[in-house]
């Protein structure tokens, strides 16, 4: 067991509470030991949770790892079933404002992918026919009766209206560091340093116990690399020693702890010896919360338990006084009320067959507990430290209300009987906890429905005597696919001259086989890995060979293609050799790419620009019919065209900077709020030309901007998605040219720019100057009959 050390001496470290109760113990402990535990104030408890751990090899160990109901037979053909494709779905939440009953009933009506796609093209119908009627080409179509001549700006609002609102992407921000990294930060830095031959600082070498039927003398052996405090064989309610001396003087530090005694010790060898009477009681027991590794053991009148052939002992040692009463009266005898235990077998049947045992006392006195506790049929245990003896576990548990358990192996077979011990010292409780490969018919008994958080557990609770038949069998398994692929995912990274390809997939198969898939041609294979393991495996062709084994693995491979990133270039054609879901396709390319079109399966990367583009033609076309600005139609639809680079909305800046300055000129100073105007057409004439200047760096320093959404595709990385596909994986194909003709015709969008505000400055300066720049007040005396123009006085 483990023991604490402290660096201190001695004398400085906090005791338990003293033993008032005891007179020898009074008498051993000095009043500077009693001083120093008052003033500390320290909690026995918790001083002696740290000075020791009472736990046994048995009750501190886990369930066999060996036992996973995961597993699969490697000769079982289970059927993995069909794979199930992830989607990402959208939540509606639904909520009335009132009680509702169990006979109301919610319908909901959904559009299915095909009738939202006919909504949106009569979306761009409707665009469409709205542009007519604003451009009054409807008015050629006899049939129809509508004409807006005069609503022209109405319409053009309306036409521009979806292109102003743009998303916007938020960020939040993360606080770091988290408050499980301070308080781990923390625990780190206040944590007490400890001594390094932890948790083996004190042991016993050799222990002699000395009894007979008026006197008991236990010598210990102890040796302490540091200053310890040591528990000693003591239970203050069966046992308590008189006298306790150390290397012959008498101990001067003692302490309880719990039910026991504690002793404190300096570094070095001690001779540690326990006197006093025998005890009355007909049966007692030593704890041994400390194992020596030797004991030895001169008794007269008294029966040992607990020790083994090899001086080696269990958890306690239990002396039992052999009656020597004679004639048929009996003698009554002092004596503690008997230990009652429960026993909890559990049947652990997967591919092995186990069996977990575990001894719960239930009475509530801290007497020792030594039971012969009888195996199933074809049981072996396995936990060591255990000791197994005609059949039976021998179990030695503690004071305390410790538990003990230990873990077995069980032979297969098709019957399976359980009988319950006819004894008053404990009672049974059975579970079986059973693979889905096996089939449970129970008999005997009712069974008792137990349902945990993870499996169905049948239960019994017998009676003493009470018996239950299990007959297990293994169903036939029907035969289907074995194999199945949940997810994939094909990444493409082109180079120059070669593309770098991984494939990522994930298999689930209830045998070992070997998969074989076909690479592309040309492909040159370079690793592959199965559950971050790199196997040593060789490309034969285009065939590669997969070692599967039963269960669920992750397997990538990667290759390379002597294929240079072209104008038109589409993924490779692989074949995994079997049906699959969740087929993801990533395409990254570089910054120095320009995206144009691309396709492949339905949930992927839609390039919005084109239909911006579509708009944006209508829009020019409309405006080049407003008179007001000397701009025609393409030369509305070439501005339009680098303004879209930057967000649409500071397009209208430009566009309503060229509509006031056509509507100005013709404006006299006597209109009203004539200087505001001027100051608001000069300020819109700022903001017009640094809107401009903004859009041409833009396009020649920055990126295109495609308007490329769908699948958390953006324009350097593109992403499909297809939830079944066959044993060929799909294809998608992108068509992109290099960023420099993206540059180049920025470049010939801004020569053009630069001459077109040249001309678009000098008229607007006579539109804004037309019939004078600021408008004049002329105050009129009181008494003059007119005012003549002309004169300056």
């Amino acid at each position: 067991l483990e023991m604490l050390a402290f660096s201190q001496p001695f004398s400085t470290v906090p005791a338990a509470a003293p033993m008032a109760e005891s007179d020898m113990a009074s008498e051993a402990l000095s009043d500077e030991v009693m001083g120093k535990v008052e003033e500390n104030k320290i909690e026995p408890r918790k001083l002696m949770k740290r000075a020791l751990n009472y736990g046994s090899p048995a009750s501190a160990g886990k369930a066999d790892d060996a036992v996973n109901f995961d597993r699969m037979d490697p000769k079982a053909h289970v059927q993995t079933g069909p794979g199930l494709p992830q989607w990402q779905w959208r939540t509606a939440h639904l909520s009335w404002n009132g009680s509702v009953d169990d006979t109301q009933e919610v319908k909901l009506w959904y559009l299915s992918p095909s009738l939202t796609m006919l909504l949106n093209f009569a979306r761009v119908i409707f665009t469409a026919a709205l542009a007519l009627l604003m451009f009054d080409l409807a008015g050629k179509f006899q049939n129809c009766r509508f004409k807006f001549k005069g609503n022209a700006s109405i319409l053009l609002a309306l036409l521009l209206l979806p292109l102003w609102f743009s998303p916007v992407e938020k960020s939040y921000a993360v606080d770091y560091p988290s408050d499980a990294m301070l308080e781990e930060l923390k625990k780190r830095l206040t944590e007490e340093v400890q001594p390094d031959c932890l948790p083996n600082c004190a042991h016993i070498q050799k222990m002699q116990v000395k009894i007979d039927s008026k006197s008991l003398e236990i010598s210990l052996q102890a040796d302490a690399q540091e200053n310890v405090i040591l528990p000693l064989p003591v239970n203050n309610e069966q046992w308590f020693p008189r006298q306790v001396l150390d290397n012959g003087q008498a101990a001067s530090a003692m302490y309880r702890c719990d039910l026991g005694l504690c002793i404190a010790l300096k570094a070095g060898a001690h001779q540690v010896i326990l006197q006093g009477p025998a005890p009355t009681l007909s049966k007692f027991s030593l704890p041994l919360p400390l194992k020596p590794k030797f004991v030895s053991v001169q008794n007269s009148g008294w029966e040992l338990f607990g020790l083994q052939e090899n001086g080696l002992a269990d958890e306690q040692l239990q002396f039992t006084r052999i009656s020597q009463s004679t004639g048929d009266q009996a003698k009554l005898e002092p004596g503690i009320m008997p230990p009652f235990v429960r026993i909890e077998r559990t049947l652990q049947l997967g591919l092995d067959w186990r069996v977990r045992t575990e001894i719960i006392p239930l009475s509530a006195n801290s007497s020792a507990t030594i039971l012969n506790v009888p195996l199933l049929p074809g049981e072996a245990v396995l936990t060591p430290g255990v000791r197994v003896k005609d059949g039976h576990v021998q179990a030695n548990i503690g004071g305390q209300n410790r538990a003990l358990a230990w873990d077995s192996m069980l032979e297969k077979s098709e019957k399976l009987t359980l009988t319950a011990e006819q004894t008053e010292q404990w009672i049974e409780v059975w579970r079986a906890d059973i693979s889905r490969v096996w089939h449970l018919e129970a008999t005997g008994i009712a069974m008792i429905r137990s349902d945990s958080s993870e499996r169905w557990l049948p239960e019994w609770h017998p009676w003493p005597g009470e018996q239950v038949v299990l007959n297990i069998t293994r169903p036939e398994a029907v035969t289907g696919q074995t194999l199945t692929i949940d997810t994939s995912l094909l990444s493409i990274s082109p180079g120059q001259r070669n593309r770098d390809v991984a494939l990522n997939f994930s298999a689930r198969s209830s045998e070992g086989v070997q998969h074989a898939l076909t690479l592309p041609e040309g492909a040159v294979l370079q690793s592959v890995n199965i559950n971050g393991q790199s196997q040593p495996i060789r490309q034969e062709g285009r065939k590669l060979s997969l070692p599967i084994r039963p269960g669920e693995q992750n397997i990538a491979v990667t290759w390379q293609e002597n294929q240079g990133i072209d104008s038109i270039m589409s993924t490779p054609l692989v074949d995994l050799g079997q049906t699959s879901v969740s087929t993801n396709l990533k395409v990254s390319l570089g910054q120095d790419r320009w995206v144009l079109f691309a396709w492949g399966p339905r949930l992927g990367p839609a390039i919005l620009f084109w239909s911006v583009l579509v708009v944006l033609a209508l829009l020019a076309v409309g405006l080049g019919k407003i008179k007001y600005a000397p701009v025609k139609s393409w030369q509305w639809f070439l501005l339009l065209l680098g303004l879209s680079q930057i967000p649409l909305e500071f397009a209208g800046i430009v566009i309503a900077w060229l509509m006031l300055l056509g509507w100005r000129k013709p404006q006299t100073p006597e209109m009203p709020y004539f200087n505001t105007l001027q100051v608001g057409l000069a300020i819109l004439s700022l903001a017009a030309l640094i809107t401009l200047g903004s859009a041409v760096a833009s396009g020649l320093l920055g990126a295109p901007d495609m308007r490329i959404s769908g699948n958390q595709s953006s324009a350097f990385e593109l992403n499909w998605y297809q939830d079944r596909s066959p044993s060929t994986l799909p294809v998608a194909t992108l068509v992109s040219v290099p960023l420099i003709v993206y540059r180049v015709l920025m470049l010939a969008w801004s020569l053009w720019l630069a001459v077109a505000v040249l001309d678009w400055l000098k008229w607007g300066w006579a539109c804004y100057a037309n019939n004078g720049l600021w408008h004049r007040k002329i105050i009129v005396e009181s008494g003059l009959d007119s005012v003549n123009p002309n004169d300056k006085t």
